[in-house]
């Protein structure tokens, strides 16, 4: 197989997986993920905060896959030469493009995994940022804030939070975590018992 031969079919392939990565995002949205999302919510929606940052991150491999393409493709109508012969073999040209693009194809379903996690994370502490506020401005936790801030810290910061953990500790936690400090004067006498 001549080398342009070769590299314009690990363009097409490229082009297409990325053609496949982007629109995955609105495939993998389910009945029931949209049924979820159609409820309102009195705050934030762990279901939507999980497709947003899914979307980006499969949108983000799926224009690598794209960019890949176009590069492959413009190198080689710019410098590959007409009959420059480097596979004796289809068989094997085709086997070296299965093996590149699967490799590609691996490597960014795990970037995208991490970027995914990345971007989730990144949203729970805009949205957990915002709930301390609340809680310093007022200075004083509330018996709902005891219920509330685990929920927080498990679902959008995924912290471990144990049953025993007092509602100090945890929101002490979940301050280091995104970078505020907790005023000691806060008020905890409605979550905690009194000594």
């Amino acid at each position: 197989m001549d080398l342009d031969r070769f590299l314009n079919l690990l363009a097409t392939i490229f082009g297409a997986l990325g053609a496949v990565y982007v629109m995955l995002g609105i495939l993998a949205m389910s009945p029931e993920l949209m049924e979820r999302q159609t409820h309102s919510y009195w705050d934030f929606s762990i279901p939507q905060i999980e497709v947003l940052a899914n979307q980006k991150a499969e949108n983000l491999a799926g224009f690598v896959f794209v960019v890949v393409a176009f590069v492959l493709a413009a190198a080689t109508l710019a410098f590959v030469p007409d009959g420059v012969r480097v596979f004796e073999s289809k068989a094997v040209a085709l086997g070296l493009v299965a093996v590149l693009a699967g490799g590609l194809y691996v490597t960014l379903h795990f970037v995208s995994q991490g970027i995914y996690r990345h971007q989730k994370l990144a949203i729970g502490k805009i949205i957990t940022s915002r709930y301390l506020d609340q809680l310093v401005k007022r200075g004083r936790l509330e018996q709902s804030d005891g219920t509330s801030l685990p929920v927080y810290a498990r679902e959008l910061l995924t912290l471990k939070v144990s049953t025993g953990e007092s509602v100090r500790s945890l929101l002490e936690r979940v301050g280091a975590t995104i970078g505020k400090a907790i005023p000691p004067e806060l008020d905890y006498s409605a979550v905690e018992p009194r000594k």
